[in-house]
Formats: C-alpha cells, sequence, structure tokens
C-alpha cells in the first residue's frame, strides 16, 4: 500500500491507537515493528514485549484487533494464550477492552486467535494456488526473470535476452566441443575446474552477477539447467507442522516448452552425457598440459589416482663435469604407497594393446571379457526411461485434468480445447515411439557379441594413433580412449638403477568393441 499511495501506513497505525489510548488517561507506550511474520521468533520488538508481560512491566496491551496477536503458529497462539490467562492481561482494541477473567470475552480471544490462524493460512492457500495454476500455463512466477531471459508482463512468460543467450551459448560451446588450445586450432577437452579458469583469464563472459570469476559448481548448474531446454520446473511447497517442506520431484509443476529454447537437443544431451559420464578426467589446470598417464593410474594399495613426479638432478663428476639426471615416476601421494618408474608403465600399457592385438579368436573372446569395464549401461537406462515415462505420463494427465477444467468453467474455446489437446496427444506420442525405441536398442545391445576383427582393427589404429601423436596431451586422449583404468601393484621395490617390480591390471572401456571407435 506505500508503495501504490505514498502513505506512511504505521504512522496511520499510530494515531489510531493515540486515539484510542489518550482518552482513557493511563499511561502507555508504543512499541512500533516494521515488518511481519508467521511466527514469534521472526519478530523481535513482539519478542520484547512478551518478555516485558512475563515480568509483569504491563498490565495490558493494546492492539488493533486481537488477530495481530496471533498470526504465529498455534504453539505461539499457545504461549500468548497461556500469558494472557495467567498474568490476566487485559486487550485493548479500538472497540472493545476484553478482560480474560470474564467467559465470555476469553472465548471471544480465543475465536480470534484461532480465527486469524486460519485467514493466514487460507490466505497463503490462495496465493500458492494462483501460482500453480499459473505455473501450469507455462507462465513465470518464480519472481525475477532468471539469466537468459526476460520477463514480459503482458504475456507473464519468458523471452529470449540475446546478449545473456549469447553468452550461455558459448559455456555449452566450450563445454561440449573444448576450448580454443593456443594458435594450433585445436579445441582442448575440460571439465568445470578448467573452464571456469579459461572464462575468467580469456574471456569477457560474466556471471549473472556481473563477476569476472567463475565458479565450477555455478556452472555446473548453468550446464544441468533444463529451463535452457524450454522446460518450466515449479517447486511447490507444503506445511507440516507450521514448517514449509518441498514437495517430493514427482510432485513438482514441470512444463515442456513453456519457454523459448536458448540451447539446441543435439547439444544438450552431449553436455548431458559428459556430466553423467563416470570416467576420470585429469584434474590439471588451465595452464598445464596433461601428460601421457594422466587420470588412467590407480593404486592397487590404497585405490587412489596416481600422479606424475619429475624432477631435474644435477651430479658432478670427480673431473668437475656436471651431468644431468631426469627423474620420472609415478607415484601415490599416500605414504608408503605405489612408487614406479613412469616410462616403463607406458610402454607396458602399449606392450598390453599389442598382445591383445595380436590374439587368436578364440583367446580374444576370452582374456577381453575378463579386462572390459562391466556393462551398467543395460540396466540403469531402463531405470531411467522408466523413471522419466511415469513422471512424463503423471504431468500429462495433470495437464490434461487442467484443460478439462478449464474447459467445462468456460474460460477454454471449443478451438482452444482442441488445440491444447493436440499438443497432450502428441506429447502421449512421443512417449510411446520412446519406449519401442528403448526396447529395440536394448533388444540389440543384448543378442550383440565381441566382434574380434573390429577389435583389433581399432586396437592397431589406437597403436598408429599413438605413434603419430607428437603432443602428451593427444596421447592421453588415446590412453583414456582405451583404458577405463589401470590398477597398478607394487610387487617389489625399486633399488637404484635396479626398476622396481609390479603388475598392471588394466580395464579396456567397452567402446572399444565397437564399429566406428573414436578417439576424441
Amino acid at each position: 500500500m506505500e508503495r501504490r499511495t505514498g502513505e506512511d501506513v504505521l504512522q496511520a497505525q499510530k494515531e489510531l491507537m493515540d486515539r484510542v489510548l489518550e482518552p482513557l488517561g493511563i499511561p502507555y507506550d508504543q512499541r512500533p515493528e516494521v515488518g511481519s511474520g508467521d511466527k514469534i521468533s521472526t519478530r523481535p520488538v513482539f519478542q520484547g514485549v512478551i518478555r516485558d508481560l512475563q515480568a509483569g512491566k504491563y498490565q495490558a496491551v493494546a492492539v488493533k484487533e486481537i488477530s495481530r496477536l496471533g498470526r504465529g503458529s498455534y504453539t505461539d497462539m499457545g504461549v500468548i494464550y497461556d500469558l494472557i490467562t495467567e498474568k490476566r492481561i487485559f486487550i485493548i482494541t479500538p472497540y472493545k477492552i476484553f478482560d480474560p477473567n470474564n467467559p465470555a470475552d476469553l472465548r471471544q480471544i480465543r475465536f480470534e486467535l484461532f480465527m486469524s490462524r486460519e485467514e493466514f493460512e487460507t490466505t497463503r492457500e490462495r496465493l500458492m494456488g494462483g501460482r500453480v495454476n499459473r505455473a501450469m500455463e507455462g507462465k513465470w512466477v518464480s519472481g525475477e526473470a532468471p539469466f537468459g531471459y526476460d520477463y514480459n508482463p503482458d504475456t507473464k512468460k519468458l523471452e529470449i535476452n540475446e546478449g545473456q543467450a549469447e553468452q550461455i551459448r558459448a559455456i555449452f560451446d566450450f563445454y561440449v566441443n573444448g576450448v580454443p588450445d593456443g594458435e594450433n586450432g585445436k579445441r582442448r577437452d575440460v571439465s568445470f575446474r578448467a573452464l571456469a579458469t579459461y572464462l575468467s583469464r580469456h574471456t569477457v563472459i560474466r556471471t549473472p552477477k556481473g563477476k569476472k570469476n567463475w565458479h565450477p559448481n555455478y556452472l555446473r548448474g548453468i550446464l544441468q539447467n533444463e529451463r535452457f531446454i524450454g522446460i518450466l520446473k515449479f517447486r511447490t511447497t507444503k506445511r507440516v507442522n507450521g514448517k514449509v517442506e518441498e514437495r517430493p520431484e514427482d510432485e513438482h509443476i514441470i512444463v515442456h516448452d513453456a519457454m523459448p529454447r536458448i540451447i539446441d537437443q543435439e547439444t544438450w544431451e552431449k553436455a548431458q552425457a559428459k556430466i553423467n559420464d563416470s570416467a576420470h578426467k585429469p584434474r590439471t589446470r588451465m595452464d598445464f598440459t596433461p601428460c601421457e598417464l594422466a587420470g588412467l593410474c590407480v593404486c592397487y594399495k590404497c585405490g587412489g589416482r596416481m600422479i606424475r613426479q619429475y624432477s631435474v638432478q644435477n651430479y658432478k663428476k670427480q673431473s668437475g663435469e656436471v651431468t644431468q639426471y631426469h627423474k620420472e615416476f609415478l607415484w601415490c601421494s599416500r605414504p608408503g604407497c605405489t612408487f614406479v618408474k613412469y616410462r616403463s608403465v607406458e610402454e607396458d600399457l602399449l606392450n598390453v594393446i599389442r598382445y591383445f592385438s595380436d590374439l587368436s579368436e578364440e583367446k580374444m573372446h576370452n582374456e577381453l571379457l575378463a579386462v572390459l569395464e562391466k556393462d551398467d549401461s543395460q540396466s540403469l537406462p531402463i531405470n531411467d526411461i522408466e523413471g522419466y515415462v511415469e513422471s512424463r505420463m503423471k504431468e500429462l494427465k495433470a495437464r490434461m485434468n487442467f484443460i478439462y477444467e478449464k474447459y467445462e468453467s468456460g474460460r477454454y474455446s471449443d478451438e482452444m480445447f482442441d488445440e491444447r489437446k493436440a499438443e497432450i496427444d502428441k506429447g502421449y506420442k512421443e512417449l510411446a515411439e520412446l519406449v519401442e525405441q528403448h526396447k529395440k536398442q536394448s533388444s540389440q545391445t543384448s543378442g550383440s557379441a565381441i566382434d574380434v576383427d573390429v577389435v583389433k582393427q581399432n586396437l592397431n589404429t589406437v597403436l598408429e594413433a599413438y605413434k603419430n601423436a607428437e603432443d602428451k596431451s593427444d596421447r592421453n586422449q588415446i590412453l583414456r580412449a582405451v583404458f577405463d583404468r589401470v590398477v597398478v601393484e607394487l610387487v617389489e621395490s625399486g633399488r637404484g638403477r635396479i626398476p622396481a617390480k609390479y603388475n598392471l591390471y588394466p580395464v579396456f572401456k567397452r567402446g572399444l568393441t565397437n564399429h566406428g571407435f573414436l578417439i576424441q
């Protein structure tokens, strides 16, 4: 009201209470409190009033109406009611003075306290119901327009902000396709941390708050936000024992095509596939290039990732000549774990690839199956598909019920009803096609076997590519395309010029058995 009229509402209430109290001829204090809340704990001034009443400083409390005392939870109302009755606190209003010792007045006090809370809850429910209805229509009901969009006050929907949208598209492009790597025209694959570093140091792209530095977790949130593919999610709430709790995911309002897409479906799916990829990625800073074995080797003893340690030591001979000795090891940073020569492990991994490429067909089947990563992808997508179909069906049914309700109430014409119903029917058809396509893919995958010729061709391609690659980061990508991980077990520590003895337990990626094997 103050924003609309400019009137000082608090001053108007003060003048009203002065007109009521001054004719009574009793001394009084006024305690103004700007703001309100649905519980005592959020009203510090009111808390002070209660403490003074408990201490016997006042014998009465004056309010515009009794409901002003009872807008808290039922627990808060119990505290107020007990205080009024135990201390016999009179309640002075512009129309009547209530005495707690008068049964009729006490009954009215209880009624007013209860009804004020019910009025508060009813108002809250009506407001939330309106927001839910608008959300189901695809309208934006969550405050200011999010990054990438502008709010249209006429349609109550979001529209693309092209300047911000270009920044979001650039972020997706860098994450999916890599960031420019120097002047060689190549792109380097990055994770959230490296991408945050690149955006902060090498671009003019700023965060939604205008800051230069990006945080990896914030980038993850942007790359996983379904808003950028047109999906609106509105998280409704419920109250349990006076506390606000979010509803489960399947009770959220989810509306497809509620806003224009910023990211195309292909780019979105590539980004999500990369985010969900459980394969370990080298955690190197943007300023450094990963070495050949980065992110591959795992310590047998503790399960930790092994890293490269490189140093140069100068040795002075008796003749005075100084020679340099280059030390390069693969080691686990935990004390007492594996410590082996780096280049020795690299060469042994290449020998593993050569060994499998020379196997006969019978041995290839038996030995390769033993070292392939476990195929968990056959069970997970089924659960994911079933969960998606179930939630999508609930959403379509809810939208259909909403359309029927609007049509029966006369809000929708016949043309509008047919148009909205056609959208729902299209959604049902797409779900049926998705389920059928998934069944075909599952049956094809379950009946597939290892094609030895394909595997050998892929392994020979890997060896040739590794030989021709000059950059160490390219070689790292080649090895990570072949191996999911390599477990290194130290058998005997090295001494002086005697190298350490160790066992390697490589785990091949299942993509190695596919036609069209790609090294990215």
